[in-house]
């Protein structure tokens, strides 16, 4: 008896069915990965953006404020206008920091307030540079407590805090660090931050500390000194109050949004909509315990 074979009809139609299978496994395949890599990727950058959020708030419950006539706090808003003009806060202060510093011989520094600066760039995350391929870079710089202590602490030095205009806090601190320092994450597209003072029981008067304009939408908080904002030494009597509690807000851009952010020209969105498609908005509430005195 003869075996029966496969017509070349049964070969063509079988082959053609395995390609079409294949092709579907190929395509399914990609679009997994495509899945993923952009999972992972908003991972990494949400994972960045929740340890940028938790130092900033340490910094911040560990403020320090003393009702001697300087400055002891200041925090200004900045628009970053490359690429896009988003809202930024600069800010410059001291802080407790719960960590102590160490040297680089291992031993413990003394003292334990930091001057810290924080500072919005859109610069070359690798080295700060305006060359290359850019990003949206916070820096933050901390100052360690001896030279803290014996420099910056000093009254010369908090007649008036750095404003949002400098890029040094005495000495030679630089704010955003050299090659790359004092980077703390990246792909922040915007840092705002809202300060409440205590309230007085008058639902007439705001604890909210802003000033209605398009331009400049929050005014500088400014604690202590001539120029003193919010505290016993500002000129208006309802913010004449202690710090209650401060919302800080970071805005983060997924990698495919910042990609986008760059190619300004290609880009068929406004800065407005990429930031709205491809950004994620995280809030957290910090508590002023310490009342100055």
């Amino acid at each position: 008896m003869k075996s029966k074979g496969f017509t070349l009809i049964e070969i063509l139609v079988t082959t053609t069915i395995m390609v079409l299978l294949a092709g579907f496994a190929i395509q399914i395949t990609g679009q997994v990965i495509n899945v993923w890599s952009r999972s992972s990727a908003k991972l990494a950058t949400v994972a960045e953006a929740r340890v940028a959020m938790d130092v900033i708030a340490n910094d911040l419950e560990g403020i320090v404020l003393r009702n001697d006539g300087y400055e002891w706090f200041r925090a200004e808003n900045d628009f970053l206008k490359e690429p896009a003009n988003t809202l930024s806060t600069a800010l410059r202060f001291f802080s407790v920091i719960k960590d102590k510093t160490i040297d680089s011989e291992g031993r413990t520094i003394p003292g334990d307030i930091s001057a810290i600066a924080y500072n919005l760039h859109y610069v070359n995350p690798i080295d700060g540079s305006n060359q290359g391929k850019k990003s949206f870079v916070l820096y933050r710089m901390e100052v360690d407590p001896e030279k803290t202590y014996n420099l910056l602490l000093d009254p010369s030095n908090r007649e008036f805090l750095p404003n949002k205009r400098s890029s040094i806090w005495g000495q030679g601190n630089v704010i955003k660090g050299k090659n790359g320092g004092n980077y703390l994450a990246m792909n922040i597209v915007k840092f705002e931050i809202d300060f409440h003072v205590e309230d007085d029981g008058d639902r007439t008067t705001p604890t909210l500390y802003f000033e209605r304009s398009k331009k400049n939408p929050r005014r500088s908080v400014i604690y202590g000194g001539k120029s003193a904002t919010i505290g016993p030494q500002a000129k208006l009597e309802h913010y004449q109050r202690a710090l209650a509690y401060a919302d800080i807000k970071l805005t983060v851009l997924s990698d495919e949004g910042a990609e986008i952010m760059r190619n300004v020209e290609q880009r068929s969105m406004t800065s407005e909509e990429v930031i709205r498609l491809h950004g994620e908005e995280f809030i957290r509430r910090v508590h002023f315990p310490v009342k100055p005195f």
